[in-house]
């Protein structure tokens, strides 16, 4: 399962052209988001 999850990663970071610390980025202000709009719907 590991192994097919690093696969898929290095492939999407191959296709967009992006770094390891673009995609730490990436998936940190998808969390911001999410956390945003989970908090909006759930929470409010």
């Amino acid at each position: 399962m590991i192994e097919w999850h690093r696969k898929i990663v290095k492939q999407i970071m191959e296709n967009f052209n992006i770094d390891s610390y673009q995609l730490a980025w990436i998936s940190f202000f998808e969390g911001v988001f999410l956390t945003i709009v989970f908090y909006e719907f759930f929470v409010r």
